[in-house]
């Protein structure tokens, strides 16, 4: 499914897409292939034969939207082959470029959440490494009900009986605060806050005590088409009280970079993810990503912020969630 409010304003919702230059791995579990993209050779030397298991792919759902479509240009450029599920079965986004290597690691899939059967994204999940959920409400997909809620559980409980050992979830910043000018506006799109977050709610209890079985939620800040800044202009955060804007290139990179277990990002965790420089606290960061502006003038601290320069160390200290507790906030919501 496309993005619901990608027309609307800089607003809180997904999508994106960015090269990858080093090594990667997405993380071996029990029950599952271990996954890799490419290995670095130094000039002049031939590479090890069976350095490594060959790769599983990573299973994208919403590839046709414009987080989904770069969360799997980020994936092919990383090496990495990837199912591009989309409601049509094929996969025909913009502006998204791949070399002829890159794109035959792509293999399109029909994977309509609102509507396949369980057994059917079971069987498109088989063998994957990981999926990212990146699927949202559309005029032409189904409401946020549909999708980012009932789409969102029929895809966990898929993974979760294909043994894919994690799950990616492409969510918003200040879904967890129904008294947030942000979530108040955006909520308005349909009741999509109130479904995201739901559904949020929904994969933290499916994974209750799931052995070898873990999610990641992704919450974005107002989403932008710029250029990927890449990794050490992104701030993350934990407890949804701090947002700002990103690009929606430097999502699918933080994406496809928690599906990875070689650098670490916690399992069963939901974070916030912004660029630091754009960061304010949720009172003021509707305003602040309608105008452009910065925390030039004062940054509100949370204590949980976290900054890197490599994936490695800007996942580094994230803390899980509570198992199985809901993050929906206290408040009135449509």
């Amino acid at each position: 499914s496309r993005d619901m409010a990608s027309t609307a304003s800089l607003s809180f919702a997904a999508s994106l897409g960015a090269p990858a230059t080093s090594r990667r791995a997405v993380r071996s579990r029990a029950r599952s292939r271990v996954v890799r993209a490419s290995v670095e050779i130094e000039p002049g030397s031939d590479p090890a034969p069976d350095a490594s298991p060959a790769p599983a792919q990573i299973v994208v759902f919403g590839s046709n939207g414009k987080t989904g479509a770069r969360c799997v240009q980020y994936a092919a450029r990383a090496g990495i082959p990837v199912t591009a599920c989309t409601r049509s079965g094929s996969w025909s986004p913009q502006n998204i470029n791949l070399t002829s290597d890159e794109r035959s690691l792509v293999t399109a899939a029909a994977g309509d959440v609102a509507k396949a059967s369980a057994a059917e994204l079971a069987s498109t999940l088989q063998g994957a490494g990981a999926c990212i959920f990146a699927a949202s409400a559309s005029p032409s997909g189904g409401s946020p009900q549909d999708v980012d809620k009932a789409g969102l559980v029929a895809v966990a409980r898929a993974c979760i009986a294909a043994n894919v050992p994690r799950l990616v979830v492409v969510s918003s910043g200040s879904v967890s605060k129904p008294l947030s000018p942000v979530y108040v506006f955006l909520n308005l799109f349909g009741g999509i806050m109130r479904a995201k977050i739901e559904g949020e709610d929904a994969v933290r209890s499916l994974y209750f005590k799931r052995d070898g079985l873990d999610y990641v939620v992704v919450r974005p800040g107002g989403l932008t088409e710029d250029e990927p800044r890449g990794v050490g202009a992104i701030e993350l955060n934990q407890g949804d009280d701090k947002s700002g804007r990103i690009s929606r290139a430097d999502v699918a990179a933080i994406c496809v970079e928690s599906a990875i277990g070689a650098n670490g990002c916690v399992g069963n965790a939901t974070f916030e993810c912004y660029w630091a420089d754009s960061a304010k606290g949720l009172d003021a960061v509707g305003f602040s990503n309608m105008t452009g502006g910065t925390n030039a003038d004062g940054d509100y601290v949370s204590g949980r912020e976290r900054r890197g320069n490599t994936w490695n160390e800007i996942f580094a200290g994230l803390k899980a969630d509570a198992p199985g507790v809901p993050q929906q906030g206290v408040g009135p919501s449509l």
